[in-house]
This record gives structure tokens, sequence and C-alpha cells, in this order.
């Protein structure tokens, strides 16, 4: 019997192999594949499949002469194509033949061959070579992960298990855990981990997580359960802790971090966190707690942080430095910070010809406060007291008296001063003089700086003046690492220069300048009058006219800087104020007049459509408006050729193109430009551009006549062909830009909704008009809208923005081994921060709100906390 049905089937099989289908069967079947691939093959007999079948790596290797010759049918060539994507073998036979790997992945279509001479386009790949050996070195800096433990197990109660590719294990204690190993404990169990910064981790039952490290940073990612984290302190770097909906930065800080399913949640129990999530960063104190999602209820006080950690084992330990700390946050809190300051009498006595004003405020009696507060804390409460002993306890000195020293310097120093302190900048003979300018308000400031030691490394401190001793010093006095100061009655003046002592203070005695009447000093008064923290100011137009040399060149050159419109430039005005925790930073740079030139290329504020083809996943993106393309064009040609010789080889050129490129290309853009990395990295960039069109059949005919004139031109000796080549697909007209000497394509483009988008290959055109179609875009994006500043404008005219955590996950798609442990750990150091500019008739302005400055008694108190690790107060990030 068995016999019989191996006869059977061997005879089905036969019958099978013999049963070849009829030409109508092979034309309907290609037909069918062509119109599911999206491919506009004309397949009307067996003829247009090839008179035959390629079957094994040798037909195709027959077939690759013809291929080259291009006399194969669009359907054959399409087949020894996708073999030579898909063999590695056939494909390096090919580029042994050819000399070149000359393997194109579209079908061929009549091309316009144009000209692509190296001298030419030489220097913009200057540019890209500078990019990728800055790209190496910050990979080797930042990137790359030191192999290693990354954690070691001190305890373990139930069980728990170590997740990795070659398996899960049981744990012990003492195991170690190394860089993208997970570790999951069972229902009841418990952990501790102390990673390899110092820090320790208290794992909770039912918890998924992994540590990795990058540069001087150390992230814990947790996929879901609850940890408790004591930071050690660090001298530089970050500890990171991730879960899939937020990050929190710290050091030096204990805090805990619950990942579930509605979302994530942070507790803070000492110190300061920072914490992450859609865009917004959250500074966290001690008896702060923050949810993810609006669904998890938070009561306030500490009974629901004491609920959250109430699984720890050390829970006697955090409760009572949990109400301590947050009671010293309470009283830290209602110190007043240096209030913004709306006038400044420095600014009505600096010298007149001042060209650069930076004014910061006096953080002295804040410090002293902030001090006296955390020391009567710590002597009521025996919990904190044990706490900050045991940072302490190889020292044989009293552990507060580092701190105490180093604010009571501070304090003093500060109480001799006014309200501000102010560097100036101001005109010389040769170059520039600087000086520290703050009012006195007491005597003894003098005999105060005389008794201080010299910094670090330095053999002679601060030389100290009085007037009478300071007119009598020597202008050329050598300069040293103190400096020199002259303590007046109402003023105190620090600088590096003896000439400049003498000019300030002699300004001093003068009186009123009049420079807070000048230009420049009403537009500094007028940052006053907003509420000043700090305020950085300098007159630029000034600074240029007194160093000539920087502009004096070639007559060419100064002729194209005449024409450009940046001397025209007037004030720098930047300022940094903080009002209730919120920060806010503008930035102004003014014109003596209307823009003009390049300076008036920026538009005014408007929508901007581009932003609606770039993913919210995208790392990078650049767009701006600018003024019509015909005038920039008319700008560019005014510095690019001031000469009549210039304009003539430029006549000339035009005439042999067949083009006109102010009106036969700018005249066709608008005024939108934007330039993105949208996508994977590697292999190759996705980076997108997308430019506003006025008429783009015109724009396309301009190109295609472009091309047909330059194909016309004699090539020169090692000149590149490039061909222009259009397909359609789905309805959409796709046009590829290819180099035929190397057989790839450099960059492929279409047209939709007014804009022409560029890219590496079809596929990121596809997904750009997807994404527009979709509505689900970056303009539209939460997260984008979060890091946007808070002001009255709705638009822009120039929008910088990174994120470069999403673009992360595609690059491990391309990459193994220690880079993609690389990578996963970059993504944990993301943060997105957006730049915002606007145009208006004679400046240009710029936004953002972010954290630029910021300094508390917390961070002090981290830097002087020296000793145990594990319970330091943070740092801000």
């Amino acid at each position: 019997m068995k016999r019989h049905d191996e006869t059977l089937l061997r005879t089905a099989v036969q019958a099978l192999q013999a049963d070849e289908p009829d030409a109508a069967q092979v034309v309907a079947s290609a037909r069918r594949v062509a119109s599911r691939i999206g491919l506009n093959a004309m397949v009307d007999s067996v003829d247009d499949l090839g008179v035959a079948a390629i079957g094994n790596c040798e037909d195709v290797r027959q077939l690759l002469k013809s291929y080259r010759a291009g006399t194969l049918s669009n359907t054959r060539a399409l087949m020894i194509e996708a073999h030579l994507r898909d063999c590695g073998s056939c494909f390096r036979h090919a580029k042994s033949e050819s000399g070149a790997a000359a393997v194109d992945w579209s079908a061929p279509k009549a091309a316009r061959a144009i000209v692509w001479r190296p001298r030419v386009f030489g220097w913009a790949l200057a540019p890209v070579c500078a990019v990728l050996v800055c790209s190496f070195f910050v990979y080797k800096a930042y990137w790359q992960v030191p192999p290693g433990v990354r954690a070691e197990v001190l305890s373990i109660d139930g069980s728990a298990y170590r997740i990795s590719d070659a398996g899960d294990r049981q744990l012990s204690p003492g195991d170690k855990l190394t860089e993208g190993e997970h570790l999951r404990t069972s229902g009841g169990a418990h952990a501790v981990l102390r990673l390899s910064d110092g820090s320790t981790v208290e794992v909770n039952e039912r918890s998924v997580l992994k540590m990795g490290a990058r540069g001087h940073n150390m992230t814990v990612s947790l996929d879901n359960g609850a940890v408790i984290v004591q930071a050690a302190k660090r001298d530089s770097g970050h500890l990171y802790v991730k879960t899939p909906d937020c990050r929190v930065a710290v050091t030096g800080t204990v805090f805990s971090v619950d990942s579930g399913i509605k979302g994530s949640r942070v507790a803070v129990l000492q110190g300061s966190v920072q914490m992450m999530h859609a865009g917004v960063d959250t500074l966290m104190h001690a008896g702060d707690q923050k949810a993810t999602y609006d669904t998890v209820s938070l009561a306030p006080g500490t009974d629901q942080i004491a609920q959250q950690i109430a699984w720890s084992h050390d829970l006697d330990k955090y409760l009572p430095l949990l109400a301590q700390f947050s009671s010293l946050q309470r009283r830290l809190e209602a110190i007043p910070y240096p209030q913004l300051r709306y006038t400044s009498d420095l600014l009505e006595r600096v010298p007149a010809d001042t060209l650069l004003y930076i004014s910061i405020p006096n953080l002295g009696d804040y410090l002293n406060e902030a001090n006296k507060v955390f020391q009567d804390q710590l002597k009521q409460s025996p919990a904190l007291q044990q706490w900050w002993d045991r940072g302490h306890a190889a020292n044989a000195a009293d552990p507060t008296a580092d701190l105490d020293s180093l604010v009571d310097k501070l304090h003093q120093m500060s109480q001799y001063l006014g309200d501000e302190v102010v560097v100036v900048g101001v005109k010389q003979t040769d170059k520039p003089g600087f000086a520290i300018v703050a009012d006195v308000r007491k005597s003894g400031l003098d005999d105060f700086l005389r008794t201080q030691p010299p910094f670090s490394g330095s053999t002679r401190g601060l030389v100290v003046f009085d007037e009478k001793a300071l007119d009598a010093a020597p202008v050329a006095s050598k300069a040293q690492p103190g400096g020199f100061a002259v303590i007046r009655q109402h003023e105190a003046v620090f600088s590096n220069s003896v000439a400049t002592l003498k000019q300030i203070n002699a300004q001093l005695n003068a009186g009123a300048s009049g420079f807070a009447a000048g230009q420049f000093g009403q537009q500094i008064a007028a940052a006053y009058s907003r509420g000043a923290g700090v305020i950085l100011a300098a007159d630029l137009h000034q600074m240029i006219a007194n160093r000539p040399n920087l502009i004096r060149a070639q007559h060419t050159n100064q002729v194209a800087i005449e024409n450009s419109g940046m001397e025209d430039v007037q004030y720098l005005i930047a300022e940094h104020r903080e009002s209730n925790g919120v920060p806010e930073n503008h930035l102004n740079l003014q014109f003596s007049g209307t823009r003009q030139r390049v300076a008036s290329w920026l538009a005014t504020p408007a929508p901007m459509g581009s932003l609606n083809f770039v993913t919210p996943n995208a790392a990078i993106v650049a767009a701006l408006l600018s003024k019509d393309p015909k005038t920039v064009a008319d700008d560019i040609l005014a510095m690019a050729m001031p000469d009549e010789a210039q304009k003539e080889k430029l006549e000339e050129a035009e005439a042999k193109l067949q083009i006109n490129f102010r009106d036969d290309l700018a005249a066709n853009l608008g005024g939108e430009f934007l330039v993105s990395l949208d996508g994977p990295v590697l292999p190759t960039p996705s980076w997108k551009a997308v430019i506003e069109v006025r008429d783009s059949e015109r724009l396309e005919s301009t190109l295609e006549r472009l091309a047909q004139s330059v194909s016309n031109l004699s090539h020169d000796k090692g000149a590149h062909s490039i061909a222009i080549e259009s397909s359609e697909a789905g309805g959409q007209r796709f046009y590829a830009l290819r180099d035929l000497t190397l057989g790839r394509t450099v960059a492929q483009y279409t047209f939709a909704d007014g804009y022409m988008i560029v890219a590496p290959n079809r596929a990121l055109l596809i997904e750009a008009l997807q994404t527009q179609a979709s509505g689900q875009t970056l303009a539209h994006s939460d997260a984008f809208k979060a890091v946007l500043p808070k002001d009255q404008n709705e638009n822009y005219s120039a929008i910088v923005y990174q994120n470069l955590g999403p673009v992360m996950t595609p690059l491990l798609s391309q990459v193994s081994g220690e880079t993609a442990v690389a990578v996963r750990q970059l993504a944990a150091d993301a943060r997105p921060t957006a730049i915002c500019a606007w145009g208006r008739d004679s400046r240009i302005e710029a936004a953002s709100d972010s954290h630029l400055f910021g300094f508390d008694f917390l961070t002090l108190g981290t830097l002087m906390h020296s000793g145990n690790n594990h319970t330091a107060v943070s740092v801000r990030e």
C-alpha cells in the first residue's frame, strides 16, 4: 500500500511539472502582478515577458550585457534589477564586470541628460565631509557605550530573572547585569540593585526594567512596574529614568516612578527632579507628584506618596525624610527670589561709548536666607540630620562647615554691593575694554577683598586700588590672574586692565554720561521696563565700525558687504526673565531703518503649510518664510556680480542654458522653504525638503528645458551624466534625479498642493503625501506646540525644532551591536526644543521658553554635599 501511494505521488508531481500554462494565462497573470505592485507594464503577449524564463543566477548573468545596453524589455529589466538587489553574489559579479555598481531600482524611463561637473559642485561636498567627521567624534564622545557591568543585584526577596537573547535565568544576590539585559521580578518579589554609578534602585513586584550607559549618563528604562531610586551625586552627567511616556532626569535625588496601564506617575521624596512628558519639562521638588494622564487622580499632601511607596522595605526611612523635605521645600519657596528690576542707576553712569552691557541680579541675600532655613530645619529634624551626616561620615570637621563658609563669603561680598552687577564693554583706541561695575552700599569692601586668598593655582590675588592709588598706577600694568579693582565711595569696578579701570573711574567722577538718554541706552531702559532678570545688550553697528579690519578686504568683498544690507544692523538685545518659575527668553536684532537686502529676506509671520508634510516624529526641522524669491535673486546678483564683466558672464551662461535664473526659476518659487530629518538616519538619512511653488508646470518645464540645454553641451573630462526620469504611481507623478555614471538615484521629487517635495527616495515622498492627507502632522502635534514660546504671536517667520528621541527607534533596524545599544541610550537623553523667529520692518525677533539660566539653593547644597552618593540634594538639570 505504501509503494502504491508513492507511485501515485510521483505521477502527480510529474503531471504538474509537465502542465505548463498557455500564453494567455501567462499574460493575464503578468498583468495582475504588474497592477498589484503599481507598475505601468504593457504586457500584451508572451514576447513582452522575454523569450526565455529566468530560472537561476546563470540566466541573470547572461543577460547583464543586454541590461547595461538597455535592450531588454521593461519587464525583463525589472526582473534583473530585483534579482541583483536580493542576490549579493550576482550584484558583486555585475559590479566587477562593469567596474561600478550600475544598478538602479526604478524602471528605466526616457532620460534627459544633464552634466554634473565635480569642479562646480565639489564645494557642496565639503560641508558633508565636515558633518561626517564631526559625527564620528560626537559618536565617539557621546554615543559610544563603554562595555561592562551596568548593575549588581544586592538583594532579592522572592524570584527575579535576567531576560536576554540567551534566554531567561533566575538571578541571585551578587549577579551582574550588563548593557541591554532586562530584569523581571515575579509576583510578591522585591529586589535591590546598585548601578555602576553608585545609585541604588529598589524594585517592586512584577516590574521589568533594564539599565544602560552612554557617555557620562546612565538610564534605567522601566517598561512597567515600580521603582524607588536613590540617585548618586555626580560631577557630570545625569541619571535618567525612562518609562514609555515620560523621562525623569536627576542627580543626587530620591524619587519613585510607577509605570502602569494608565500611564506613569512620579513622586519626589528628596531633592528635585526634572520630568518631561508630552514635550513639557516640569521641575518637581520634595513632596511633589505628577502623573502623565488626567485619569490618574493625585491627592494633595504626602499621604498618597506614602501609599505609592508602601511596598518599600525602607518605608520607615523615606516617610520621615519625605515630610522633612516637603517642609523644607515650602520654606525655601517662601524666601523671596531677587525681584525683577525695572530701573538701574548704573545705566546712567556707564561711559557714553559703551558697546556691551550685561546686567545680572545680586543673589547673596537669597542664598543666605536659604542657608538659614536649611540649618534651622537640620537642627530640628533627627532624620534630616542623619541624612546630612551620612554624607560626611568620614570628615572630622563640622559637616556644615564647608557649606556655611561658601555661603557666608558669597553673602558677605553681596552685602557690599547693590541689587545688580553690570558687565560693560567700552570703546578704546586699540581694542575694547571690559569691566564689572556694581553699586557699593556700605564701606569696607576694599578691606574685605584684600583678606581673601588668591584664586586656585594663582600666587597673587586681586590688586585693590583706591582712587588715589589708581591715578598713580601705570596704564601698562601687566595683567594677572587676580585682576584689578578700584573701590570708590559708591561704586566698585573690576577689570583685567588698569587703563579700563581709569576710563570707567573718570566717567564715574564726571557723573551722568548721557548713555541712558542715547538710542542704545533707551533700548536697554526698555528692557528694564519689562522686568530685568538677565539683560545682554550689544551695539553691533559700533562694534563692527570699531573693528574695520573685519570688513576691509578685497574690493569685491567690500561691495558685496555693502550690498548685503547688513551694515544697517544696529543693536542686539537679549533678555531672560523668570516669573513664577516660568522662563522667558527673547532676542531682538534691530536695524537703523527698514530691513534691506539680505536682512530683509526673512518675511513677516504667516502660516507654514510645509509643516503639514512633516510627521510628528521628525528629529530636526528648519522652516522659514522669505520675501519674493525674485527680489532675493536680485539681491544675490547684486552681491555676487557687482561689475559688468561678471554680469556679462552670467548672461552668456543663461544664453547657453536657454533660461533666465530670475524669471524662469525664482519667479516660479514661493517664499516658503523647509528642510527636515524625518525618519531613519541609516543607511540613508531620511532628509526632506519642501519648497513652495507658484506654478509647478512652468517650473517643471523650466527644469526640462535646462536639462535639455545642458545635455547639448560638450562634456568635460570626468563629468557625471545626470538624468531626470519621470514615472507615475497611484495617480501621482514622481521625478527621479539619477547619476548615470554611478548608476544610482540622487534624489526624487514630486509636486502637491502648491509645494515641491524632495527626498532621497519615493517612499519618503509617499509618506509626506500621506502625512499631509491624514492631518497627523508636526504642526498639529501637542508635543510640538508645547515647546513653542508663550507670546502674542500665532504665526512665525522661522522655526527651528529638534526632537531626537523618536528618530532613534527606526535606527535600531539598521544597526547592531554596541551601535544599537548607543542608539537606545541616546533616545533617553532627547529633549525637544524650539526657537521661533519673526521679522518686522526694522527688526528680527526670536524667542524660546526654556531654562537657559537657573540656580537655587539646592544646587549649591549638591555641590557642597560630598560623601554618600545615594542621598544628595539635587541639581537642577
